[in-house]
């Protein structure tokens, strides 16, 4: 390894653990995913450009159907390598609505990969972008006597924001830990009769998994998806997915506390893969929820020529 290379890690390791010290986090509001392990780019930017190919991710998530003000979550992304052993570029889009608030986020990443060993690879990314955040409190009915009453709104409250990851892979395994925003933001000042409701927090996110292959036609990979903020508990969610004769995946999940899912994926050209997840919720929300959908359509595009005689990463 390079001495430009060494120097650039130390540097990289020291400034994302000197972020990841500074300030207080309070609570969880970044959207969450049961498709976590295929849409990586939108929580780490290291993960950008970790594929041969350039992939295409769009995805929609319903959660708590039958609850009003339920949240919605849709996103759009696209990276892959500029640099086949350096250098990946991607973009996200994502549009987060949860009742009389909406949060629209646009982000460039970047990533920097070095090879530390001979099968592992590591990647440092970095996170650049806007948040637009509407606020319309001023429409809820309080139902309660002594419940807040809103006077006015956020309307188009544009922010700028910017984040940092670390992505250790190798053909099998995968660890990453990351802080997509790096700026706690406050959409309060200069808005009357605004508390805390309008304060972005920072999000930790750790994830990892591991892929066996038990035969020629069968993969296995159990995987996790950690979140914490402080001042809320910590949220973790599991997963174990089996694939088949690369071309169907299916897998069970849990996130503790909160709800058990299914999931399977369908490879329907070599360019396509759908998906569909079910979250059946065990919190005491489940009084009002029918559940939580989410569809996942997964594009591989400019695949090398090669690609085809080549095992699936399957992350």
């Amino acid at each position: 390894m390079s001495t430009l290379k060494k120097y650039y890690i130390v540097v990289w390791i020291g400034f994302l653990a000197a972020m990841f010290s500074v300030g207080k986090l309070y609570a969880q509001q970044d959207p969450g995913f049961t498709h976590y392990m295929y849409n990586t780019q939108s929580v780490n930017a290291a993960y950008t450009g970790t594929t041969d190919d350039v992939k295409i991710i769009m995805l929609s998530r319903h959660q708590w159907i039958g609850f009003a003000g339920a949240p919605q979550t849709q996103i759009f992304s696209i990276h892959g390598p500029v640099d086949e052993k350096y250098i990946g570029l991607g973009l996200s889009y994502t549009r987060d609505k949860i009742g009389p608030m909406n949060m629209d986020n646009l982000a460039l990443d970047y990533s920097f990969k070095v090879q530390v060993s001979k099968t592992g690879t590591l990647s440092f990314g970095l996170k650049t972008g806007f948040d637009k955040r509407s606020n319309n409190l001023s429409q809820l009915n309080p139902l309660q006597p002594g419940d807040r009453v809103y006077s006015s709104n956020i309307e188009g409250k544009l922010t700028f924001n910017f984040g940092a990851g670390l992505y250790y892979y190798t053909p099998n395994s995968y660890f990453g830990v990351s802080l997509p925003r790096l700026r706690r933001t406050n959409y309060n000042k200069n808005v009357a009769d605004y508390l805390n409701e309008n304060v972005h927090e920072r999000h930790l996110f750790v994830i990892g998994g591991y892929v066996w292959n038990v035969s020629p036609i069968w993969k296995i990979k159990p995987s996790f998806f950690l979140k914490y903020v402080e001042g809320a508990p910590v949220s973790v969610d599991v997963n174990f997915s089996t694939m088949y004769q690369q071309t169907v995946v299916a897998g069970i999940s849990h996130r503790f506390g909160d709800s058990f899912g299914m999931m399977m994926q369908l490879k329907v050209a070599d360019f396509l893969w759908i998906g569909y997840a079910y979250d059946y919720t065990v919190s005491p929300i489940r009084i009002h929820s029918r559940g939580t959908h989410e569809v996942l359509m997964l594009f591989n595009i400019f695949t090398p020529k090669d690609e085809i005689i080549k095992s699936p990463r399957f992350f």
